[in-house]
């Protein structure tokens, strides 16, 4: 597998811990208001740059330069006061590979007190999860009724199949088929699975086409997003997406990543976003798992058994993992409270989590370890009370008074 920085070998697998890298002759541009678009072709004419996507709900437009020029151009254009910013365009990557697949239990299921939160509620179809990776194969057995339509932003189509197997593996921890007798259990029985393909086949991923994708989620009511996906270089264009979900009551799930480091990666340090760490068996933050300030949550993320491309099973490390546990998590208490705000649903996921380390958030685990359970009462607990009941007079008056 292609890796822009270093490759950690733990156990006989790769665990990427990858640099930020910038997507070849492409950059961002934040639109300002009351520019004549005359000027702007004119400029972008002058520079030998192509309109490549238009995100006008997020307030930018992607261009095509040349590479060679492209660090002059970027300059330029920033200089011209035509823009709100003007940035590079960075590739993400995948936050996990398959590990060695020789335990023979979920563990992380109890530990989150998973078994017990489906006593509440084994979620609900009408709370569709987007998951925005390298898609997901529809074929499984364990998915198969799972998968929504969705789209690929970097081919622009409808065609969603895994071209690396990583976002099978992430739809099958969340949500994969469970009680059917076959496979492999998810933390969330019923949700549904939106795949937005932003990862192409030599695990790249384009910050542009992650944004893009967190805005459709968003535009199509999906209310959580899991992104296990990062990168180290921040971006207006991510944080604008963001931004653009939680207007709208969605929250995007993140992970934390695998460089054993403090470094934030995005989109899971964006402002809004949740960042999930991971934890090993033994609830100690896993060796690769990237922590700091930006960590919201932590979540199992070590030695998951999950659903593989072309079928079959298999066990999986890293972030990648934890960040849809959490989000599987958020989709069982919406299906108890649909009427969460994105606000409810991060304070009480957060709130009910299991204190791990120092006492209170630390920069390890966030707010904790998430706890299925405690969440999902947490969530029914705040549900709108039914309306008190209508008390009648049992003696009421006759409509005529005798004479």
């Amino acid at each position: 597998m292609r890796c822009a920085g270093r490759l950690l070998l733990l156990l006989g697998s790769c665990l990427l811990a990858l640099q930020a890298a910038d997507v070849p002759g492409r950059l961002i541009v934040g639109h300002r208001e009351g520019v004549d678009s005359g000027v702007l072709a004119r400029t972008f004419l002058v520079h030998r740059a192509i309109v490549r996507t238009q995100l006008a709900e997020l307030g930018a437009s992607i261009i095509d330069v040349p590479e060679e020029s492209s660090a002059s151009i970027l300059d330029s254009l920033q200089r011209s006061g035509l823009f709100t910013y003007v940035e590079r365009d960075h590739y993400a990557h995948t936050g996990g590979v398959p590990n060695d697949p020789s335990y023979s239990s979920q563990w992380h299921l109890p530990r989150i007190q998973g078994p017990q939160a489906w006593s509440i509620s084994t979620g609900s179809a009408a709370v569709v999860v987007a998951v925005i990776d390298s898609g997901v194969y529809r074929q499984h057995p364990d998915l198969t009724a799972k998968i929504l339509p969705g789209w690929n932003f970097v081919k622009n189509n409808a065609d969603t199949s895994d071209v690396l197997g990583h976002g099978t593996a992430v739809a099958g921890t969340l949500a994969a088929a469970t009680n059917n007798g076959l496979g492999i259990s998810a933390v969330n029985w019923a949700s549904m699975i939106m795949p937005l393909v932003a990862v192409d086949d030599a695990d790249f991923a384009a910050y542009s086409n992650i944004a893009a994708a967190i805005q459709y989620a968003a535009d199509h009511g999906v209310r959580v997003i899991n992104v296990s996906l990062g990168g180290n270089g921040s971006s207006v264009l991510l944080q604008s997406a963001v931004d653009y979900a939680w207007a709208r009551g969605s929250v995007v799930f993140a992970s934390a990543m695998n460089d054993g480091s403090d470094t934030p990666n995005y989109p899971a340090a964006c402002k809004h976003a949740v960042a999930v760490s991971a934890t090993d068996t033994a609830d100690h933050l896993a060796s690769y798992s990237n922590f700091g300030d930006w960590i919201a949550l932590s979540a199992p993320g070590s030695d998951i058994l999950s659903t593989m491309n072309g079928g079959g099973y298999g066990y999986w490390f890293g972030t990648s993992f934890a960040s849809p546990i959490a989000a599987g998590v958020a989709a069982l208490m919406l299906a108890v409270n649909p009427g969460l705000s994105a606000t409810d649903l991060v304070n009480l996921i957060e709130q009910n989590a299991d204190d791990l380390g120092t006492p209170g958030r630390d920069d390890a685990f966030g707010w904790g370890r998430v706890n299925a359970y405690r969440a999902v009462q947490a969530a029914q607990a705040l549900a709108a009370p039914p309306p008190p009941p209508i008390h009648r007079n049992p003696h009421p008056e006759p409509a005529h008074r005798p004479r």
